[in-house]
This record gives C-alpha cells, structure tokens and sequence, in this order.
C-alpha cells in the first residue's frame, strides 16, 4: 500500500560526505516502513474479514449487521488516527536527522551555520558591539532569523516599497535583523562569500597575506624595527650605558570602494533572472580586480598601499629592488640575485609571485645543453616551484620590460596585511533617480606593507 517501505538499507554508502547522517535517516525511513507495515496489514484483514461478512449477508440487512459494520468503521478511524500519528512522528524525526546535514549554500562549501555566523559578526559589528574572540557560539546564533532574512532579501533587491505593501510584514520583520546603523541592509553571507571567491580570481594576494578583521576604521599596531647596542668591557672597567631600542608605531586605515549598478523598476519586477546572483556577480567581478590592483600597486591614497609603490632602498619604509640583469627577459642568474637577497631566516617561508607572462618566459629558459631549467609542478594540489620556492600567478604585476618591477619575492604573511572592516553592505535606492532603482554596495578594506625586510622586488633593468 500507499507508505510501506520496503528493502531500506542499514547504514550509508561508503562514499557519502555524511555517513553518520545519512545512516540516521536510513534507519528512521526503515523504521517508518516496519511501524507502518503491520498496521497496514492488520488493517487489511479487518477488512477482508468484513468483506466475506457482508458476502455471507447476501444483501440482508439486521441490527446485528449493521452494528458489525458500525463496530468496524470505528476501527478503521481509529487505525487510520493512529497510522497518520505515526508517520507524521517519523517523518518529524526524518527532518530533525536531515537537518544535522551541513548544507553549502554556495558559500565555497560553508555550512548554513558557518554563513549564520559570519552574518551576525557583520551584524555586530556595523553595530558597534563586541565580538567574542573565539566567535560566536552556536546558541547565540539564530538560525530561523538569517534563513528569514536570506528569504527576503531578494525579495527587497527587487521591489522594496513599503508604502505600497509590496512587501509582507514578515518580509519586512526579516529584513530588519540586517539592517545597520545608517539604514543599509547586509548582504546575505552566501552573497558575500561569493564576491570573495571573486576576490581570489585575478590576484592571490589575499590567500598569501596577513588578513586582519577590525570593527573601527584603521589598524594600529608596534613595529620592532630596532636592536640592542652592546658592547665588550674589561674586568676592572665600568660599564657605559649602551642604545635602547626604539619602537616604531604604524597604521593602516581602510579605504571606501563602492559599486552603484542600475535597474529599472519594471525590470526587477517582471525579470525572471535571480537578482541577487546576478548583483553579486558582476560586483564581485569589478571589487576582485579593482582590490587586487590596489594591494599590488595601490598608492595609498583613497586606496590600500600596494607594495610595488615603496621607495628602493634598504632602511625601514623602503623596499630593495635587486636587479634582474638584463633589459628585456628575465634570466637565471637575476631570479638568483633576487632569491638570495633575502636573509635566511623567511627565505624558506617565501612565495614568488609575477604576472602569467613572465612566468611564460621563465618556462623558456634553457641551459647550455637546451634544456628547460624549470617545468611546472605536475602534482595535483602542490604548487609549481622555481629555485625551490613556490610560485604564484598575478594578474596585476607588470610584465617585463625595461626598468619594470616585473618579479616580488616575499614571506608574504610576515610582509603584506591587508584589513578588512567587516560588512559588505547593500543600500536600496528607489527615489532619487527614478524610474531606475541604485543598489550602492560599498565595502571598506586595507592594506600595507608591514615588514619591509620580507621582501624583495627583482626589477628589469633599464633599456
């Protein structure tokens, strides 16, 4: 009949992300089909035997029969309660078991209550309120409320209007968990997480650096930049007072960078396209190559300070540009200069990293016998590497020409942070350029050298 379940397996295949899970809501779909199965049976006899009784009637009609048939009917309702009572229990416990499934929701494989969290952070901190240092923990994440709001959101990008309802109280209530102090919604985390994946397209600069989350607008932090004088002394002599060292103070503020697309309001309206994958890919497109940029040679005005941009030199506050030899290619022996220009002690910690096409030119180095100096690593999930170090591709570096910064070498977590100020944030437009709805997307970010000693840059000489 309609439920029975037949030949359901006792534990999970092999290959199942969740096993464990999995497992639970096997057993609870065979137990739903083992409680229903014998209800459904003895049902069946009854009404077998009711059957054969009213055959046996021929058609005649007695108070006995009729009380048979009235004793009957009272059984079937009351199985039937019983039966429904059952499945609806199993099937609440099928759900509860399903629910333990971490679910991505496209945020490159974060659970639903991984973007919770990163949610009510942003939340906090457009807020001004404090974040525990370890992160939010579990009970003081409201699940319901961010799936609410995740819910509406698109809903708002389209249509927002309160005066002409076009929005549900309810949808209305949900968006109000992410409302911010100026009267900006959040974007939702899977949105957000999507425009940093788009970040890590062009540049890797992010998955090298430093990164430090802040909730006011700069970063301030003591730099050792100095050493201890010492000197030799003779039995019978007094000591003189020797330097101390000295610290220095540095700050990296972050910058605004915005993005204000355009939409119609009938567009939004009667458009059958998901507006807010559509927002959040063609902003996290532009926000990826313009931040990549600005970490790489950004002038620190208005902009994160790239680290192309310092002045040559050896002293702290200044980057030394090796020469690389020769005017026009790249050569082995100027990768050399620039590798061992670095003291020991974060040389082993270094990545190179230059555009695609100088990589393309270092491919084509040959020894004196022609062969290739360097072959690209061929191993899955390990990097290439060039003089034992690991190399990355960045769009954003010059390519080689002369006097060009063509080639950086670094312990890029010791040399480079860049700071985000939490919050991606949305605002809503519908009345200064209508008929067009703005989305204003702003997001606010960082970045600065913060150990000069870390880093080389191997420059191409002159012409």
């Amino acid at each position: 009949m309609g439920y029975e379940i037949k030949d359901a397996p006792n534990s999970a295949p092999q290959d199942s992300p969740h096993p464990e899970v999995v497992a639970e809501v096997l057993r609870q779909v065979k137990a739903l089909g083992d409680n229903t199965k014998a209800l459904y049976e003895e049902q069946a006899r009854k009404v077998a035997e009711m059957k054969a009784f009213l055959d046996a009637a021929d058609g005649k009609t007695s108070a006995v029969i009729e009380e048979r048939f009235k004793k009957f009917a009272e059984d079937v309702t009351v199985r039937q309660e019983e039966l429904d009572k059952k499945i609806a229990a199993r099937i609440d416990q099928i759900e509860v078991a399903l629910k333990r499934v971490p679910r991505s929701t496209g945020g490159g494989g974060q659970t639903e209550m991984d973007e919770a969290k990163q949610f009510f952070v942003a939340q906090r901190a457009l807020s001004r309120k404090e974040i525990p240092a370890g992160g939010l923990p579990d009970d003081q994440v409201n699940l319901d409320e961010f799936q609410a709001y995740r819910r509406a959101f698109p809903a708002y990008l389209r249509r927002f209007d309160e005066r002409a309802q076009r929005l549900t109280a309810d949808q209305v209530k949900a968006l109000s968990v992410g409302i911010d102090p100026d009267g900006g919604y959040l974007v939702t985390p899977a949105m957000s997480n999507r425009i940093i994946t788009k970040l890590w397209e062009n540049d890797p600069i992010r998955q090298l650096v430093a990164v430090e989350t802040i909730s006011t607008d700069a970063l301030e932090m003591m730099v050792d930049v100095d050493e201890a004088a010492c000197g030799w002394v003779g039995e019978t002599e007094s000591p003189t007072e020797t330097a101390t060292p000295q610290w220095k103070e540095q700050r990296i503020p972050v910058h605004e960078m915005y993005a204000e697309p355009r939409a119609t309001q009938k567009l939004l309206e009667d458009s059958a396209i998901d507006v807010e994958a559509w927002l959040a890919n063609k902003l996290g497109d532009k926000f990826g190559r313009v931040e990549g940029a600005a970490f790489v040679s950004g002038t620190g005005v208005k902009t994160p300070r790239g680290f192309l941009t310092y002045t040559n030199g050896t002293a702290w506050g200044q980057i030394e540009q090796v020469a690389m030899l020769h005017a026009s290619a790249i050569t082995t022996d100027g990768l050399i200069n620039v590798k061992y220009s670095l003291i020991e002690q974060y040389l082993n910690r270094c990545t190179w990293l230059m555009n695609r096409l100088t990589v393309r030119d270092i491919l084509k180095l040959k020894d004196g016998d022609g062969q290739y100096i360097w072959r690209e690593g061929l191993t899955d999930a390990q990097p290439s590497m060039l003089l034992g170090l690991p190399l990355r591709m960045a769009t954003s570096m010059p390519q080689v020409a002369a006097n060009a910064l063509s080639v950086a070498l670094a312990d890029w977590r010791e040399a480079y942070t860049t700071v985000d100020r939490l919050g991606i944030t949305t605002m809503r437009d519908p009345y200064t350029a209508k008929p067009w709805i703005k989305f204003y997307t702003r997001k606010r970010v960082g970045g600065a050298v913060t150990n000069f000693q870390a880093i080389k840059i191997g420059k191409v000489a002159a012409a």
